[in-house]
């Protein structure tokens, strides 16, 4: 199948995958950033380790100019503590980097298309290699004791991100993916512009407005689009293509009640009522 069968097709799934993607030979790849960001490690770090080498044997390991002065070899020293805090750092942007460039290259030899295509097919397989080579570079820049890496490392992947977005923990598609300005992510989210269902995998874009809230523990399925100003909230999912009116609260498993969202002097307001009633409640209907 290339594509979708129609305009009209649609798809009564009862539950939402994970991500949906098997291992394959080409899951491999992880290996091969790890053993680049080694690689990087080692290139960088050679005249470091050389030096600290000959001021503790005295001898070299491989030859080069030295210098020998005491107050160098304590210098060294000094930075030993910052040198393997950087060297993190660096395997981590080292594999960044090379991911992205393998990335480009995947999608230079088959571009991402929105559709429903057959398990086996080139689009299919694409996806897949894709998401594999991103999914590392994404756990590291998560994984960082630096803000924001992760915002950086998704714009990085094509994922369009804008201003003071907030990207809590939790899971967001490298490809065909738009998220708003001032935006707010929650815990445990998934936003998937592909899900593999039975035999098929659906892949669209998923459209993210400005001043949203994806609540904890959600899932925006391939196709949603969330209008500016849209909450999903906690433990809700969309189905695939559903969109989500502005300023409105959307909830439910998967998404089929809205309600409007308050501001604090009305939830003040309904709060007082409520205690008001159940206050003339416990009195026997006297006020």
């Amino acid at each position: 199948m290339e594509g979708f069968e129609s305009e009209e097709e649609s798809f009564d799934i009862d539950y939402i995958s994970s991500s949906g993607v098997y291992k394959t030979p080409f899951s491999l790849i992880v290996f091969l950033q790890f053993y680049f960001g080694v690689f990087m490690i080692i290139l960088v770090n050679l005249w470091y380790w050389n030096y600290l080498y000959f001021f503790i044997k005295g001898d070299l390991l491989f030859p080069m100019h030295v210098i020998e002065e005491d107050w160098f070899k304590w210098i060294l020293i000094l930075l030993l503590p910052l040198n393997i805090y950087g060297n993190i750092f660096l395997f981590a942007f080292s594999i960044i980097l090379f991911s992205a460039g393998v990335f480009k290259l995947l999608n230079k030899f088959h571009p991402t298309r929105e559709g429903v295509f057959e398990k086996g097919s080139k689009d299919w397989k694409y996806m897949h290699r894709r998401f594999w080579t991103a999914y590392f570079p994404i756990w590291l820049a998560r994984a960082l004791p630096l803000p924001w890496s992760d915002i950086f490392v998704y714009r990085f992947f094509g994922v369009r991100i804008g201003k003071n977005v907030v990207a809590y923990e939790g899971y967001i598609d490298p490809e065909l993916v738009e998220i708003g300005d001032f935006t707010m992510t929650s815990v445990n989210i998934g936003i998937f512009s592909h899900l593999i269902y039975h035999d098929k995998v659906i892949i669209k874009r998923v459209k993210i407005g400005k001043a949203c809230i994806v609540g904890p523990q959600t899932i925006t399925s391939p196709g949603t689009t969330i209008h500016d100003g849209a909450v999903l909230g906690a433990n809700s999912y969309t189905n695939i293509g559903q969109e989500l009116e502005s300023d409105l609260i959307h909830v439910g498993t998967p998404v089929s009640t809205s309600f409007p969202i308050q501001t604090l002097e009305e939830s003040i307001e309904k709060d007082e009522l409520i205690r008001k009633s159940k206050h003339s409640t416990n009195n026997g209907g006297v006020p």
